[in-house]
């Protein structure tokens, strides 16, 4: 059975390298030679990897997202379970990032969006680190509409390989087993919002 990544991001010039599209820099690192292919009814820029994986790009705005997911659902007969959402993480540091199964939104407009038009919360979460983490432990919040700045590019590119890595072992051996491979715990952190 087919797995879909949707990658979540806003369309725009303006919106392209800011750290609310992480999840599209991050599928666009890792995939830099695909062809994608405009689909009004899924609402997405979609791609297809192999047999077993497509990737979407919704073309809405962040919230809703999840306009894409449903079409996916109801047309194409993906389950929730078998859907990989790639997206920012306000609450991890740069450089890192989680997959994770089954849990809320985080507040997440996008995830929120899905959550909405699939009636579920069961499908697979990669979430990627955009906040600082300084040397003294100090964590800083971002402003999710800003660009990340070229130092931070390159993190997400490292961190993108990594990622790539999550996606290939959630495909052939599940998401159990994933989760077990690539998430840690996160170092006690002092939480400023700047």
């Amino acid at each position: 059975m087919s797995y879909l990544i949707i990658a979540l991001g806003n369309p725009g010039e303006k919106y392209k390298h800011t750290r609310h599209n992480a999840g599209w820099l991050v599928v666009n690192t890792i995939y830099p030679d695909v062809a994608w292919q405009s689909d009004s009814y899924a609402f997405a820029d979609i791609t297809n990897i192999s047999d077993q994986l497509i990737i979407a790009k919704p073309m809405t705005f962040m919230n809703e997202s999840g306009k894409t997911a449903e079409y996916f659902s109801s047309k194409k007969n993906i389950i929730p379970e078998h859907m990989i959402v790639v997206y920012d993480d306000i609450d991890l540091p740069l450089g890192k990032f989680k997959i994770s199964f089954d849990r809320g939104s985080g507040g997440h407009n996008g995830i929120k969006s899905l959550e909405s038009h699939l009636g579920s919360k069961s499908f697979i979460r990669i979430r990627i680190g955009i906040s600082k983490l300084l040397e003294d432990g100090t964590f800083i919040k971002p402003n999710v509409l800003g660009n990340f700045e070229s130092d931070e590019m390159n993190i997400l590119e490292d961190v993108s390989k990594k990622i790539k890595y999550a996606i290939e072992t959630i495909l052939k051996e599940g998401k159990e087993i994933a989760m077990t491979e690539f998430n840690s715990d996160n170092p006690h952190i002092k939480l400023l919002k700047k």
